[in-house]
């Protein structure tokens, strides 16, 4: 069963908390980095889309082995602002991969897409008995 948990937003100034701390509060960049995606179904076919912004195609793994479809992404960010007398600096990197089920789905025809930060990946229904091998996928 899932919990929802309050969060509170992180902000520069938070009435009744202490200034310096709240400027120093990290615990946005210390939460882990994940891979947000919907399936929708369609008729032949699944289209799952994950959200990957600012990572470039190059840096987007996709691949089937065993009936299982990975999706991996390194992403490695850095924003740096500088105005009158104060430089502002952030890094944002890591690792996100998630895998899923295959069964039932054609793998040898499966396609992929990314467009304005967003992979769309077309999953066709199998429709006769065949052995899955294992495939990279090319993102168009």
């Amino acid at each position: 069963m899932y919990t929802i948990l309050p969060s509170r937003r992180n902000t520069l100034y938070r009435p009744g908390s202490d200034f310096i701390r709240s400027f120093f509060d990290v615990t946005d960049m210390l939460r882990p980095v994940s891979l947000h995606v919907d399936v929708k179904e369609e008729e032949g076919f699944y289209k799952l889309e994950a959200d990957l912004p600012g990572v470039p195609k190059d840096l987007i793994n996709l691949s089937v082995k065993e009936d299982c479809l990975t999706i991996s992404a390194d992403m490695n960010r850095e924003k740096k602002e500088q105005k009158e007398g104060y430089l502002y600096s952030e890094r944002h990197s890591g690792h996100v991969e998630r895998s899923f089920n295959m069964e039932g789905i054609d793998t040898a025809n499966i396609t992929a897409a990314y467009e304005n930060g967003v992979l769309t990946v077309t999953l066709p229904k199998q429709t006769a008995d065949e052995k899955p091998q294992a495939k990279k996928i090319d993102i168009g």
